[in-house]
């Protein structure tokens, strides 16, 4: 009856929620970039297994109805919206966010993101053509339009990025936490079993602070 109990015990730690951690960011902003190379990635790899991530790709942008679809402006211009429907079409043809994380750090850590979608696809091993076709069309449009609306429903607004929520709980303070390491806060609101790597905490340095850029 003891290890039966026990049994139960350990299957109920091991199936603790994970922790949510919802990014909305621009794609050409730094530290966005930064944020993602530096701190989701790297921590997704560690601990992804306790982990449930979604990524938002608008931002400061701003869109109006064009005809059967939408057209967009973008903080960082052209090259930013083309980038965030990028990713937009990507998380629809790949429903899978391990291929999604892979892809977009690659993108976002190459010399010029909105360039590297093609490339980036090759070394994942996914399909590029879906994509493209996506991004040149008003399935493409409607799919960032989407984006822009659940940006929308966000209490408090956006009025940076990155905006990081984990749990669905957001503060500035803890914005600031993400951008340091947020492996360490990942493995402190985890309430079940901690994986190994949470044993000890790497400070990682990433871009601390948040901006408008």
């Amino acid at each position: 009856m003891k290890l039966l109990l026990l049994l139960v015990a350990v299957a109920f730690a091991q199936a603790q929620d994970p922790v949510k951690v919802h990014l909305y960011y621009e794609f050409l902003c730094p530290y966005s970039i930064g944020f993602i190379v530096d701190q989701l990635y790297p921590t997704w790899k560690e601990i992804g297994e306790i982990m449930e991530v979604e990524m938002f790709p608008f931002g400061n942008a701003h869109y109006s109805q064009d005809g059967s679809g939408w057209s967009f402006t973008c903080q960082h211009g052209d090259d930013e919206c083309k980038g965030n429907m990028i990713h937009a079409c990507s998380q629809d043809k790949f429903n899978d966010i391990n291929l999604e994380m892979e892809f977009v750090n690659c993108m976002e850590g190459s010399n010029w993101p909105p360039n590297a979608g093609a490339t980036c696809a090759a070394q994942v091993g996914a399909d590029w053509a879906p994509i493209e076709d996506c991004i040149n069309s008003v399935e493409g449009q409607n799919l960032l339009h989407d984006v822009a609306v659940k940006q929308e429903q966000l209490d408090p607004s956006l009025y940076f990025v990155p905006w990081i929520i984990v749990n669905d709980f957001w503060s500035e303070d803890q914005v600031g936490d993400c951008q340091t390491n947020l492996k360490r806060v990942v493995c402190e609101k985890y309430t079940g079993t901690l994986p190994a790597a949470c044993n000890s905490y790497k400070q990682l340095e990433g871009l601390v602070g948040h901006t408008n850029a």
